[in-house]
């Protein structure tokens, strides 16, 4: 191709077709940076094709961490609920006997909950060369919304939880007048006055204004992370639309 070329330059030459030569030179540098454009263009295209490719698979990972979120939720939600449901019963009576000692233990000494937030890939896309999601910015937008603004609210809530469930000043009396229970290891006499002490707490003015007060903060917790999981759920199904509109 390239002795045809030159052998066209050398016979313009020859015959001393000077105009025709220049015109002919011109035409052959267009063709030649065509030829490059098309190589680039083609190169970039490549490169994108990879890029997108890497935001898919990464895309899948996310999939992964927001079902293990949604997973979480349903967990700490379903243990909520048990939590609320005996604080409505505690607070539907006014007054205890001995047959209702084990359901106010539960009630007065329930375990806290903390919904985690699974963000491994979103922490390993922010850290990576190319922190975006070639091809699919406008759900990348929604993933860094819930992976920013959501989880700092679920972190203020897990730490209101801690303070209810730790640092609370009623927890301390609480615990001062009545074993907490752990399976596997032998709890003291019964006859040591904790019945007594966790009825005459649960029915004091103190004791029930506890109750109701945990009582409003774990309603407000299911709300939060059933709105949560809802977000999650609404992210898998993008991420899902997204993957299938993008391999056609």
């Amino acid at each position: 191709m390239f002795k045809f070329f030159k052998r066209i330059r050398r016979n313009l030459l020859s015959q001393g077709k000077t105009g025709k030569y220049l015109t002919y030179a011109l035409g052959e540098i267009v063709l030649v940076v065509i030829g490059i454009l098309i190589a680039l263009q083609i190169n970039t295209w490549n490169e994108s094709r990879k890029e997108i490719g890497k935001s898919r698979a990464l895309l899948k990972e996310f999939r992964k961490d927001l079902v293990r979120d949604t997973l979480e939720s349903n967990y700490v939600i379903g243990k909520l609920e048990d939590q609320v449901k005996l604080e409505r019963w505690a607070l539907t009576l006014v007054s205890y006997d001995l047959s209702h000692r084990d359901s106010l233990r539960k009630v007065l000494l329930g375990p806290y909950y903390q919904q985690p937030m699974t963000a491994r890939t979103f922490n390993k896309l922010q850290n990576s060369e190319n922190p975006n999601l070639t091809g699919f910015a406008d759900l990348q937008n929604k993933l860094t919304k819930y992976y920013t603004d959501t989880k700092y609210l679920l972190d203020a809530y897990n730490e209101e939880e801690k303070y209810h469930a730790f640092e609370n000043d009623i927890n301390e009396i609480i615990r001062s007048k009545i074993e907490i229970h752990i399976a596997d290891f032998p709890m003291l006499p019964r006859d040591n006055g904790q019945p007594d002490a966790i009825l005459d707490f649960a029915q004091s003015i103190q004791g029930r204004n506890y109750i109701k007060e945990n009582y409003i903060h774990r309603t407000g917790m299911i709300r939060y992370f059933q709105s949560l999981k809802q977000q999650a759920k609404e992210l898998i199904e993008l991420i899902d639309l997204s993957l299938k509109r993008e391999s056609r």
